[in-house]
């Protein structure tokens, strides 16, 4: 019982940081999401990843993606989700993923 005990405190760490409860950020995080997605689904079209899977993306209001990294064979990209409304976090969206950061 106390090695259940002690296993279910540490869960929440192994599994990354806990979900965010301000809608604003929740909101952003799904957009992060979904660009990955829509990448991912860009490339199994084309073959590579191409930014014209996004001209359709609803941004929430005060955001924007910005591209940080492409590469000339389209095999790789780096884009950056911010918010005005939420200046002191950013999203990182690349084939391996979305991450959160502090922009700083």
């Amino acid at each position: 019982m106390a090695l259940v005990a002690v296993l279910g405190a540490c869960a929440p760490g192994a599994f990354g940081p806990a979900a965010s409860t301000d809608p604003v950020a929740t909101e952003l995080e799904r957009t992060a999401q979904v660009l990955y997605h829509r990448m991912e689904l860009g490339r199994l079209e084309t073959g590579v990843y191409t930014t014209n899977a996004l001209i359709d993306v609803t941004l929430p209001e005060g955001a924007r993606w910005t591209l940080q990294e492409f590469a000339t064979d389209g095999s790789s990209y780096v884009l950056v989700l911010r918010s005005s409304r939420l200046p002191s976090m950013a999203w990182r969206v690349s084939p391996r993923g979305v991450s959160r950061f502090d922009p700083g």
